[in-house]
């Protein structure tokens, strides 16, 4: 039986060659027919799957691991802010006020990264739908960026009230000297509204954007909620300035925590939702290669038996 076997396939090895000859020169470079070629497509659209689940994981551990830190400090700062006197806060606080003919300061807070879900977008968004609304109310409307993915989102199209962009603030973690910074780059600006747009994070699963609406330095000062402290008059307007640009700063320290606690949080689910994903896909390409590969095994027995049937 085996001698017969090796005789048919010889003379299909003959029959192959003589078919391969009168072929197309195309046809000619194809391995041993289009079976062979997808059954290696498949291997390789495996490989590279599973190589992509291996860096999604990699990618989760690592936003697992960056969330501890972020979220422990961005918990530190809420008490700190939170400790304001009330009458700053009332003082500085311009939820309420309505769009007029002045200038409009917004302050977008993203990601230097992508890969974590729609964060960034999200504060995109929201900051187009309010730079729109401001200008159609007769606001002039400045930009001042802190990440480059805001950035990249909103130049194209708001090009033009961009006036200054920060990035890399994320190469080590923030800190109180660099949201200081930050504050004394926004008080170089005159505005009559200061709007902060942030993700404030609510749960590992949950964050939401957040408008943070600020009033001036002369909003401060034309305040009565401090009339009750006793202040020297030669140095009360530097001591208000002071105390403005203290406050400023704390809420852009608590509010670039917030954003970064959501953005890893939001990075950790997305990459768990993408390593899942791979794996279904996995699955799914290793039954189809499995099938097909079970079908050439197939073809190739009933072409051996019908050669040696033929004999």
């Amino acid at each position: 039986l085996r001698g017969v076997l090796q005789q048919g396939l010889g003379k299909m090895s003959l029959l192959r060659g003589a078919s391969a000859m009168m072929a197309q020169p195309s046809t000619m470079l194809r391995p041993d027919g289009a079976r062979f070629a997808s059954l290696k497509a498949l291997k390789t659209r495996l490989t590279s799957v599973k190589s992509i689940q291996k860096i999604t994981k990699a990618m989760k551990m690592v936003a697992a691991s960056k969330l501890r830190g972020a979220q422990t400090r961005m918990e530190a700062s809420r008490p700190f802010v939170a400790a304001s006197p009330d009458a700053l806060k009332q003082a500085l606080d311009a939820s309420e006020a309505t769009a007029s003919e002045g200038k409009h300061f917004i302050v977008p807070i993203s990601s230097d990264k992508g890969l974590c879900g729609g964060v960034n977008s999200s504060v995109v968004k929201l900051t187009k739908a309010l730079v729109a609304e401001s200008t159609a109310a007769g606001e002039k409307v400045e930009l001042f960026i802190v990440g480059s993915k805001a950035r990249d989102g909103l130049v194209r199209e708001y090009g033009e009230h961009l006036v200054t962009n920060i990035d890399e603030i994320y190469l080590k973690p923030f800190s109180w000297a660099q949201a200081a910074v930050l504050a004394e780059e926004v008080l170089a600006h005159d505005y009559d509204r200061l709007t902060i747009m942030y993700n404030k994070f609510t749960s590992v699963v949950k964050f939401e954007v957040t408008p943070l609406v600020l009033g001036t330095p002369a909003r401060l000062e034309a305040s009565e909620g401090l009339a009750e402290f006793e202040v020297d008059e030669e140095e009360s307007s530097q001591l208000l300035s002071d105390m403005y640009e203290f406050e400023l700063a704390s809420r852009i320290f608590n509010c670039v925590l917030e954003n970064a606690t959501s953005e890893n949080a939001s990075r950790m689910t997305a990459m768990d939702n993408a390593s899942s994903n791979a794996g279904d896909m996995i699955n799914r390409l290793q039954v189809v290669y499995n099938r097909q590969r079970q079908a050439v095994i197939t073809t190739e027995l009933n072409e051996i038996i019908s050669g040696a049937e033929s004999l």
